[in-house]
């Protein structure tokens, strides 16, 4: 299957469940609150325009032909000037680039004084590497470079290693990165894991929802060891 038929079929997928657009549109409200105040806002790794819908007035990127985005672009060769973007909302995008370290420059060289960068990524704990490297159509490894995780420039846009924000997070917060850290929110993700993603293709009961929000607000005193996803904010400097 090729990416734009991935793709495709994660656009089929959206429309038939509500119960995954519902939490979708939550992180979406999150990421957009991060950035809010600031313009433009372009988004990086659109995929199949979910939060292009969300927000109409986001610019929407993608590497990949055929999408519903406004510009075809790599994530470390954004095409704006320097400091014109306000914000920059990436939703499970870092951890597929071939050159994350790259996009990080890119990203505060393109981004105003002040301006952000907003996203939701796989995080990695004790619980979650189980469930990402065992579990998990994606990679998992740790032990990777971060200037290069997949060897090559010729990975599919699609591969991915869920430890890369874990990875490039602890980068940061060593000053090594032109952004500063402002904040980092893991969470469970409960309501996301029962959805099964995009692998079910019909709605799921009600009933399961309401069981992982119930179990999420139950178990966020322990998300330091249980969480499988970070809402992440980085900074450009005055």
């Amino acid at each position: 299957m090729t990416e734009a038929e991935v793709l495709a079929r994660h656009r089929a997928v959206w429309e038939a469940r509500p119960e995954l657009r519902q939490v979708y549109r939550e992180w979406f409200a999150r990421l957009l609150g991060a950035v809010e105040g600031l313009d433009p806002v372009v988004e990086v790794g659109a995929g199949p325009g979910f939060l292009k819908e969300f927000a109409p007035h986001l610019v929407a990127t993608d590497v990949v032909a055929g999408l519903r985005v406004d510009v075809r672009c790599d994530a470390d060769v954004l095409p704006f000037r320097s400091a014109s973007v306000g914000g920059l909302v990436l939703v499970d995008t870092l951890h597929h680039l071939p050159r994350p370290l790259d996009f990080l420059a890119e990203a505060a060289r393109v981004l105003q004084p002040r301006g952000r960068v907003a996203m939701i990524e796989p995080w990695i704990t004790p619980s979650s590497w189980v469930l990402y490297r065992y579990f998990h159509h994606e990679d998992c490894r740790l032990g990777v470079d971060l200037t290069r995780p997949f060897g090559g420039d010729d990975k599919a846009a699609l591969d991915g290693n869920a430890a890369i924000p874990y990875l490039t997070l602890a980068r940061v917060r060593e000053g090594a990165l032109p952004l500063r850290l402002l904040s980092a929110e893991p969470f469970i993700g409960l309501p996301y894991l029962v959805t099964f993603g995009f692998k079910v293709e019909r709605p799921l009961p009600p009933a399961l929802q309401r069981l992982a929000r119930l179990g999420e607000a139950t178990l966020d005193p322990l998300r330091r060891w249980l969480a499988t996803r970070t809402l992440v904010v980085l900074e450009k400097p005055a």
